[in-house]
Protein backbone atom coordinates (compact mmCIF):
# COMPACT_ATOMS: atom_id res chain seq x y z
CA UNK A 1 0.00 0.00 0.00
CA UNK A 2 1.45 3.60 -1.24
CA UNK A 3 0.05 7.01 -0.14
CA UNK A 4 0.48 10.19 -2.15
CA UNK A 5 -0.41 13.42 -0.80
CA UNK A 6 -1.44 16.39 -3.53
CA UNK A 7 -2.21 20.50 -2.69
CA UNK A 8 -5.33 20.71 -4.13
CA UNK A 9 -6.64 24.01 -5.03
CA UNK A 10 -10.03 25.54 -5.36
CA UNK A 11 -11.07 23.55 -2.41
CA UNK A 12 -12.91 25.60 -0.04
CA UNK A 13 -16.78 23.74 1.30
CA UNK A 14 -17.91 20.52 2.29
CA UNK A 15 -19.55 20.23 -0.90
CA UNK A 16 -15.64 20.54 -2.88
CA UNK A 17 -14.98 17.69 -0.54
CA UNK A 18 -17.57 15.29 -1.69
CA UNK A 19 -16.70 16.44 -4.84
CA UNK A 20 -12.86 15.17 -4.49
CA UNK A 21 -14.18 12.55 -2.65
CA UNK A 22 -15.80 10.50 -5.11
CA UNK A 23 -13.53 11.47 -8.22
CA UNK A 24 -10.23 9.86 -6.29
CA UNK A 25 -12.31 6.85 -5.15
CA UNK A 26 -13.39 6.48 -8.68
CA UNK A 27 -9.64 5.62 -9.73
CA UNK A 28 -8.84 2.22 -10.37
CA UNK A 29 -6.87 0.65 -6.84
CA UNK A 30 -7.47 3.71 -4.61
CA UNK A 31 -8.12 2.37 -1.52
CA UNK A 32 -8.83 5.24 0.70
CA UNK A 33 -9.29 8.83 0.38
CA UNK A 34 -8.78 11.86 3.37
CA UNK A 35 -9.71 15.16 1.95
CA UNK A 36 -8.55 17.47 4.27
CA UNK A 37 -10.05 21.02 3.44
CA UNK A 38 -8.43 22.74 6.32
CA UNK A 39 -5.10 22.53 4.95
CA UNK A 40 -6.44 22.36 1.26
CA UNK A 41 -4.90 18.27 0.83
CA UNK A 42 -5.97 14.92 0.15
CA UNK A 43 -4.06 12.07 1.08
CA UNK A 44 -4.68 8.91 -1.04
CA UNK A 45 -4.05 5.16 -0.27
CA UNK A 46 -3.99 3.02 -3.18
CA UNK A 47 -2.01 -0.29 -4.43
CA UNK A 48 1.95 0.12 -4.72
CA UNK A 49 1.92 0.74 -8.90
CA UNK A 50 -1.99 1.76 -9.08
CA UNK A 51 -3.13 5.12 -9.41
CA UNK A 52 -0.10 7.24 -10.65
CA UNK A 53 0.31 10.41 -9.49
CA UNK A 54 -0.70 12.17 -13.21
CA UNK A 55 -3.47 9.49 -12.90
CA UNK A 56 -4.58 11.27 -9.69
CA UNK A 57 -4.16 14.95 -10.61
CA UNK A 58 -6.08 14.16 -13.75
CA UNK A 59 -9.34 13.00 -12.35
CA UNK A 60 -8.91 15.89 -9.80
CA UNK A 61 -8.85 18.57 -12.95
CA UNK A 62 -11.76 16.38 -14.82
CA UNK A 63 -13.51 16.85 -11.45
CA UNK A 64 -12.85 20.74 -11.81
CA UNK A 65 -10.08 21.27 -9.00
CA UNK A 66 -6.17 21.84 -9.68
CA UNK A 67 -3.80 19.98 -8.14
CA UNK A 68 0.15 19.31 -7.08
CA UNK A 69 1.97 16.74 -5.05
CA UNK A 70 2.46 17.92 -1.86
CA UNK A 71 6.21 19.03 -0.50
Amino acid sequence: MSETILDVMGMSCPSCVRHIDEALRGVDGVETVEVRLADGTVAVRHETGAAPVQTLIAALRDAGYDALPAD
